[in-house]
């Protein structure tokens, strides 16, 4: 998804529900599950302006209470909603090349056609709230970095010479960079040709030093 670059590496990291020893008692943690689709449902809806608390809590089939005690407000489980879906899970990479999975990652990353009524509403939503903004870029950025890091010690383990910290740290702005340039983030995703190029022409150069030739 790139609804917001301008989104899991793991969902805890950032996450906006509250911690364990804020509460109170033993949760079933099977709700959340419940709380989180009912959140999207009504977000692709109703919007981010619409939906309310109380509607997540009916929708979910949950008290008020149980939803507080997990989430203090709207903006906090819109955007652990918004982080589960597709664009922030890894790919399924087939493993056949560094080029396949590289470009496995990027066709994953841009993708917006992951409930587009939920991208609107994720744009709507984000520029109210500069602080929900920064969340969902963060995770997709961590995301991109993380999913890197696999492929780069892939390469190493091939032969590549390993890339240190900062270089992948680039190679990730890089990547977030030519994702944001060439996607749309509302109508449609970036054509896989064009993936392709990108991967063949910049990020295999970035991880290998050598520019694929197709």
């Amino acid at each position: 998804m790139l609804y917001i670059v301008a989104m899991n590496h793991t969902a805890t990291e950032h996450q906006r529900r509250l911690p364990p020893s804020q509460r109170g008692r033993t949760q079933d943690s099977s709700r959340d599950e419940v709380i989180i689709a009912a959140a999207l449902e009504l977000l692709a809806e109703k919007g981010y302006h619409g939906l309310t608390m109380t509607d997540v809590a009916a929708r979910a089939g949950v008290s008020k209470a149980t939803l507080y005690r997990r989430w203090t407000a709207k903006v906090d489980v819109v955007a652990d909603a918004v982080a589960t879906l597709s664009p922030m899970k890894p790919p399924r990479y087939t493993g056949t090349s560094l080029r396949d999975d590289l470009i496995a990652l990027m066709e994953q990353a841009g993708s917006c056609d992951d409930r587009p009524e939920i991208v609107t509403a994720t744009f709507e939503m984000a520029r109210s709230h500069p602080d929900l903004f920064q969340t969902l870029s963060n995770r997709f950025a961590r995301f991109v970095r993380v999913e890197l890091e696999k492929l780069a010690q892939r390469a190493a383990a091939d032969g590549h010479t390993p890339l240190a910290g900062i270089e992948l740290d680039l190679m990730s702005d890089t990547a977030i960079a030519l994702l944001a340039r060439n996607t749309d983030p509302v109508t449609k995703s970036i054509s896989r040709d064009r993936l392709a190029a990108l991967v063949d022409h910049v990020l295999m150069v970035l991880m290998t030093g050598t520019r694929t030739s197709r």
